[in-house]
């Protein structure tokens, strides 16, 4: 009797901004070589139940909110099956930002983090590009709360498997915003402070095992 077939995971890679040609930048495509090959690739446990998607994104550079997310769900609904629940999203930095937002909406298997971070850190292009939460402010010019909040439990209700990666040194995101992701997000385990890593522009053999261990 022919054994059943093992249900097929889409590994949805989604960059940084500023990345224009995807496979180019940092280790998206190395990634995605290794997930694209694991087939024949001993090193990495023979097959492995999951397609990787690493594509261009539009608006590179400003990496909208508006722009990304749907085009995050039209790659789903494109390469996966289930109606994209068996959706990996791999996101880096604002990439990261775009996964979050999307798992408000839409169901996903899983989901890794790495360099996310929860406010804009008064940048004003990262204000603009629409992710992030705005303190509110009430009569006589108090704070009073947030506008564009994230809605966590949204998150943790269409996805059951997070992961978020974040390094000590990030020149870019201090450590207390990838904290801050982390306890709204309610993970433990499955948060991985690794010293000395930036912000996560190489390789890291860890972002692999995380997905194996969701395939």
């Amino acid at each position: 009797m022919k054994a059943p077939t093992q249900p097929l995971f889409t590994v949805i890679i989604c960059p940084g901004n500023g990345c224009s040609q995807i496979r180019k930048c940092n280790w998206y495509g190395q990634l995605y070589d290794v997930l694209s090959n694991s087939s024949s690739n001993s090193n990495v446990g023979g097959s492995i139940r999951c397609r990787c998607i690493c594509e261009n994104f539009p608006d590179p550079l400003h990496a909208r909110r508006d722009i990304w997310v749907p085009h995050i769900r039209s790659l789903a609904e494109k390469h996966a099956s289930n109606n994209g629940d068996d959706v990996i999203l791999v996101g880096h930095s604002s990439g990261a930002q775009a996964a979050l937002r999307y798992a408000e909406l839409y169901k996903v298997h899983g989901v890794v983090l790495v360099s996310a971070t929860y406010s804009d850190l008064g940048d004003a292009h990262e204000r603009a590009s629409g992710y992030y939460p705005q303190k509110a402010s009430g009569i006589g010019g108090g704070v009073v709360g947030e506008t564009n909040p994230y809605l966590f439990d949204e998150m943790k209700e269409n996805c059951k498997n997070w992961h978020q990666f974040h390094s000590d040194d990030d020149p870019f995101i201090p450590l207390h915003e990838a904290e801050k992701i982390r306890d709204g997000l309610g993970l433990s385990e499955t948060y991985y402070m690794l010293p000395g890593r930036s912000h996560f522009f190489h390789y890291s053999p860890e972002l692999l095992n995380v997905i194996l261990s969701m395939c």
